[in-house]
């Protein structure tokens, strides 16, 4: 009787195993927690971030504009590719499209257009000696009647320009780039082009 029972549970046992895995609680928190997996993609994720931060802050990003005080150059709602080395090089132009951090409100990036450079004559109440101080830009949107700009806030240290707008990217059937040189590019570099017909910078019309 003994030989019997030990049979039935040697059956039963054959027939139950296979059904349960020998470490289940092994199994399971595996299946929950891929360690190998996740380390990768937050690895990649991270990596991701650094570059994409490194290349906004350094380099250039995308932008949206909004706003009338650009029209009819800039529109509400435009997606503007805009670099950085331009302003780190010291080659903002006049007539150059730029970004430049508000000098009342800093967390705000005014869209403006470069009237002028230090030294520069300029008619505004605002500089009694009509002279643009050193280090510093005029700054005017095309839409005057509806942008507040350097006629209102005087010019701005050159500090607080951030970025140069050089190609609009949406909408398509607005394609086309919105500024006339290379960020490496001068202006005497444009002069000098001009004057020899170089056409290192023709690609580049101006809106």
């Amino acid at each position: 009787m003994n030989e019997g029972f030990g049979e039935s549970m040697l059956q039963i046992r054959s027939l139950s195993s296979p059904c349960l895995p020998k470490n289940p609680c092994r199994m399971t928190s595996s299946r929950i927690f891929p360690k190998k997996s996740f380390f990768r993609y937050a690895t990649g994720a991270g990596v991701f971030y650094c570059v994409a931060h490194t290349i906004a802050r350094h380099v250039g990003e995308l932008v949206i504009c909004s706003g009338p005080s650009m029209l009819p150059t800039i529109q509400d709602g435009d997606l503007v590719l805009a670099e950085r080395l331009s302003v780190t090089s010291g080659n903002i132009h006049r007539g150059d499209i730029v970004g430049c951090l508000s000098p009342h409100e800093p967390e705000q990036l005014l869209c403006k257009r470069v009237i002028a450079k230090e030294s520069d004559h300029v008619d505004s109440e605002l500089l009694p000696s009509r002279r643009v101080p050193r280090g510093h830009v005029f700054l005017q949107g095309d839409n005057q009647i509806a942008s507040t700009d350097s006629r209102h806030f005087g010019p701005v240290p050159a500090g607080l320009v951030q970025i140069r707008l050089c190609l609009r990217i949406w909408p398509v059937s607005r394609f086309g780039w919105l500024s006339n040189h290379w960020f490496w590019e001068s202006e005497e570099d444009i002069k000098r082009n001009a004057k020899d017909n170089t056409p290192s910078s023709r690609f580049y019309p101006r809106s």
